[in-house]
């Protein structure tokens, strides 16, 4: 038998023995031809039928597996304390600043350079994008830009509030670089990936974190404190997973002021079996999880927009500011600005700020922290002080609803679907995906035709 009859027969034999609905009258003797054109288009139908709505049940595993729930069981949870990072307004010291004119005499020849130089450092040690045209164009005193963060760490005003908590866990302090300048962070788990010592020794490593502070409703009011603050300052209020952004609402409290804020809390939890999805099925991100960013090694939402400010920065005015990382992986370098590149920052601060570009919203490809915490303020007072700046912070009505994020078409879903619109439109099931697959591996090859 020629190698045609034999896959005629072989065609016969599968469509014979399958237990697929319908395929059997095709092959089967004595049926019209226009019998034979009704069972394929039928089957053709269930084909497409299964096909398409198999595609729509694997989209959906692939775009929305998750969702968010509402948990309002409140005593079954810890909240984090609220973090905060704050930045005095107060940077220099200008006992170290006299030191350096003292030390370099052939910088300040010029009358009058001494007390210019004294302007130029407070005001970069101080520079934003709400500030950079404050910044004079005229005088570089020999400083390279790249020397600039160096600068002013050198000739920075030891800022060291004291924390204390209402809690038996300690409020740890960490110094922290942020899109403000120098400044310390309350409680926080990734601020020392952007301190300047970090950056200066060229670290990529994961530090270990402190312990953050949780509260529980039975604990009552707790607050923590900052005081010895010393000058007026500016407060950032994010979770111990973030850091502060230029973008996010800060707050500025005033020296000799006693302040306290009561805040809200409100969190989002994502379960255990929701991490085991990929990055684009949940739509969001874990700490650990920063492949994307190429100058930090842990992964937050606002770290990812600060990025993309970066980015920005260097693609209307070819650098970046020097309270940034400015190397990263891969041997990527920026430049860091001149006087001349503040002004063009300056010029450009409302779209570098809001991250709009020239021809709409710049990409950044950002997505939220999967685990988060966000506060609002529900209320503050201040009251002057005779022992100068002091802040105190916590929470007095504890959250009543917790989001959790949750798996809830999972791989097992999609295969139960599947399995079931085989069965509804072909009558398939396992065991004929089975039989297809022992026909076409085994016998194809294997099974002699019957003798005729």
């Amino acid at each position: 038998m020629n190698l045609l009859e034999h896959l005629q027969w072989f065609i016969i034999n599968l469509f014979e023995t399958t237990s697929a609905h319908g395929l059997r009258h095709l092959v089967r003797m004595g049926v019209h031809i226009v019998e034979r054109m009704v069972w394929i288009t039928f089957i053709f139908v269930g084909i497409f039928g299964s096909v398409a709505l198999a595609q729509r049940i694997w989209d959906r595993y692939q775009t929305s597996p998750v969702v968010i729930s509402m948990d309002r069981n409140m005593y079954f949870w810890n909240t984090s304390f609220p973090s905060l990072t704050v930045c005095t307004h107060h940077r220099i010291d200008q006992d170290k600043v006299d030191r350096y004119i003292g030390e370099h005499p052939e910088k300040f020849a010029n009358e009058g350079d001494s007390d210019d130089f004294k302007e130029f450092i407070v005001k970069l040690a101080n520079a934003s994008y709400d500030t950079f045209m404050e910044l004079p164009v005229h005088k570089t005193y020999g400083i390279p830009s790249e020397d600039y963060l160096e600068l002013i760490q050198n000739l920075s005003w030891p800022f060291q509030p004291m924390s204390s908590s209402g809690t038996t866990l300690l409020l740890q302090l960490q110094p922290t670089i942020t899109e403000l300048g120098s400044c310390v962070s309350v409680n926080s788990k990734v601020a020392a990936y952007s301190s300047y010592e970090y950056w200066r020794n060229n670290r990529w490593d994961l530090v270990p974190p402190p312990e953050p502070v949780v509260v529980h409703p039975l604990d009552g009011e707790v607050y923590g404190q900052l005081i010895k603050l010393e000058s007026s300052y500016e407060v950032f209020f994010h979770g111990f997973m973030e850091v502060p952004e230029i973008s996010k609402r800060r707050y500025s409290f005033l020296e000799a002021f006693y302040t306290t804020v009561e805040l809200l809390a409100l969190e989002i939890i994502t379960s255990p079996n929701a991490r085991e999805l990929s990055i684009s099925q949940r739509k969001c991100r874990f700490t650990h999880e920063a492949d994307i960013l190429q100058f930090s090694p842990v992964y937050s939402y606002n770290l990812c927009r600060i990025e993309c400010r970066m980015k920005l920065a260097v693609r209307f005015c070819g650098c970046v500011p020097h309270f940034y990382r400015n190397a990263g992986k891969k041997s990527l370098k920026y430049r860091i600005c001149d006087l001349s590149g503040y002004q063009c920052l300056g010029q450009n601060a409302e779209e570098l700020i809001a991250l709009r570009g020239i021809k709409g919203n710049t990409e950044c490809n950002c997505v939220p922290n999967c685990d988060d915490s966000n506060y609002f303020i529900q209320a503050y007072r201040s009251r002057e002080w005779f022992l100068g700046a002091n802040l105190q912070w916590g929470l007095t009505d504890y959250p009543k609803m917790q989001l959790n994020r949750d798996m809830i078409f999972g791989l097992s879903d999609v295969f139960v679907y599947i399995g079931g619109l085989g069965g509804f439109f072909l009558g398939c099931s396992l065991i004929t995906f089975t039989e297809f697959l022992y026909f076409f591996a085994w016998r194809l090859f294997k099974q002699q035709p019957r003798p005729t």
